[in-house]
């Protein structure tokens, strides 16, 4: 029985077994959640005085960047534009983090970028428009990608 569904499994998504690998270069934008410091100063009336203190708050932040998502063997990893990178690391990946949940099919790639136990975006590629969007965590990202042959050179 196993062995039948993993068949059909190949039938019904021939892109899972004809795409060994792939690599995409994806470039864009986003915002990332940033604290604002903001020098407050209040008059007294009753002591007559100054008194001066800080505030905070939470903004988005916009940035650009880029990114790589690299798909081989139905497993997945994408590394993340640098103003996502977490303060919090979560081990030496080398700058790489797992795609979980990855599922492909002729349309559309997703999953859920596991950066740490506080941050998993998801993840949305369109096969047919290219544009990646990832949202969820610290920020959100939207870009645009082309496939790249990584053993082939440019020119």
């Amino acid at each position: 029985m196993l062995k039948r569904s993993k068949f059909a499994l190949v039938l019904f998504f021939p892109v899972l077994a004809s795409a060994e690998s792939l690599t995409l270069s994806c470039n864009g934008n986003g915002t990332v959640m940033g604290t604002q410091s903001t020098t407050v100063n209040q008059y007294d009336f009753k002591n007559k005085e100054n008194k001066m203190g800080v505030a905070q708050t939470q903004v988005r932040r916009p940035f650009s960047g880029g990114s790589t998502v690299e798909i081989s063997s139905g497993t997945g990893r994408m590394r993340i534009p640098d103003p996502m990178m977490p303060a919090l690391m979560s081990g030496d990946n080398n700058g790489w983090y797992p795609i979980e949940e990855l599922f492909i099919n002729d349309h559309e790639i997703t999953g859920v970028v596991h950066i740490n136990f506080l941050s998993q975006p998801k993840l949305r590629i369109d096969r047919l428009t290219g544009k990646l969007s990832m949202s969820g965590g610290a920020g959100d990202f939207a870009a645009d990608c082309n496939a790249v042959e990584a053993n082939k050179p440019k020119f």
